[in-house]
């Protein structure tokens, strides 16, 4: 059962040891502070505080990596080595990207659970 998914999220429950139903509280626990970490960039970036965006990128990158996502983990991998280099200028261009990309990855997830519950397996 994998849905077409692009994430490995049964490989990711099976390593935790947890249910889909377990993993699934989780994923949205996850989706909800990306959309927070998300908004939090929106505001930082036209302050252009470069410290802050760049420690929720790192904070993204890690959440990221840890549940398998690795469109977001590449994205915020490259994101965060041009911050370190301390080239901005296209970081605007950069985090439209990223919202996009993790709009997408939202998506994708929603859809797995919805098709997990559909054969009841967050029953």
């Amino acid at each position: 059962m994998n849905f077409n998914c692009k994430y490995d999220i049964i490989g990711f429950s099976t390593d935790l040891g947890l249910s889909i139903k377990e993993i699934s509280e989780l994923y949205y626990e996850l989706i909800n502070e990306l959309n927070l970490a998300l908004l939090e960039l929106k505001t930082l970036v036209d302050g252009q505080d470069y410290t802050k965006i760049q420690n929720i990128i790192h904070n993204i990158k890690g959440v990221s990596g840890n549940y398998r996502i690795n469109d977001i983990y590449n994205e915020t991998t490259r994101i965060n080595d041009l911050l370190s280099s301390n080239d901005y200028s296209t970081l605007k261009k950069d985090l439209t990207n990223l919202f996009a990309i993790c709009i997408d990855a939202q998506n994708e997830i929603r859809f797995f659970f919805e098709q997990a519950l559909k054969i009841k397996l967050l029953i």
